[in-house]
């Protein structure tokens, strides 16, 4: 108990601006509309992916200030993020919504073209950490997790000091609308490289 205790206290928050929120909103909505005419092949429909919330949270915290789309076992696409910015990514939706996006293509493997929509998405993200970091990121490793979003960020064994960026979305296609939130962890000493590069790039 002791131990936990000390480690809340030396951990350092890490302090967003408006400014540098408003900037990760950018950055975050620019890169969802990469994967957009991606996801659009897959399913076969025009597919928009509209941001609608970012937060930024220490992963000690995620439990109780977490961007969260639900306490219940969720269906998440989650891999690897390598290269200049290290880390983890996912996607989540609600299994019945992920089921019923998959199949919009009308393929016959439901769970695999999940994978794939999620994959693209993330892949998007990572296009343009690349772009905005001047140097490679690659997401790899896209795998279905079916479980809760504490457990699938705490069963990274990232450090508790690591930085969350949940990303709530709104996915339209086919008339369809469906909520979805990404997680980025991004070790600790790279969340300020970040957020300088944004504020370079919005100067």
């Amino acid at each position: 108990m002791g131990v936990t205790h000390m480690t809340r206290l030396e951990m350092t928050p890490l302090m967003i601006s408006t400014e540098q929120m408003i900037a990760l909103h950018g950055f975050f909505a620019e890169a969802a509309a990469v994967g957009e005419t991606s996801l659009g092949e897959i399913t076969g429909c025009e597919t928009e992916v509209e941001v609608q919330e970012v937060r930024a949270t220490a992963l000690v915290d995620f439990g109780d200030r977490g961007l969260c789309l639900s306490d219940d076992m969720i269906a998440g696409v989650m891999g690897r993020l390598e290269g200049v910015m290290p880390g983890t990514a996912n996607l989540v939706l609600e299994p019945e919504e992920a089921l019923l996006w998959a199949r919009l293509s009308g393929g016959e493997d439901p769970l695999s073209i999940y994978v794939e929509l999620g994959k693209t998405l993330l892949e998007g993200v990572a296009t343009f950490l690349a772009e905005v970091l001047e140097g490679e990121v690659v997401f790899d490793g896209a795998r279905l997790v079916e479980q809760s979003e504490l457990a699938m960020l705490v069963a990274t064994h990232a450090p508790l000091d690591t930085t969350v960026f949940s990303t709530r979305m709104r996915i339209v296609a086919r008339d369809k609308k469906f909520d979805a939130v990404s997680h980025l962890l991004v070790e600790p000493k790279y969340p300020a490289q970040l957020l300088s590069a944004l504020s370079a790039a919005s100067h």
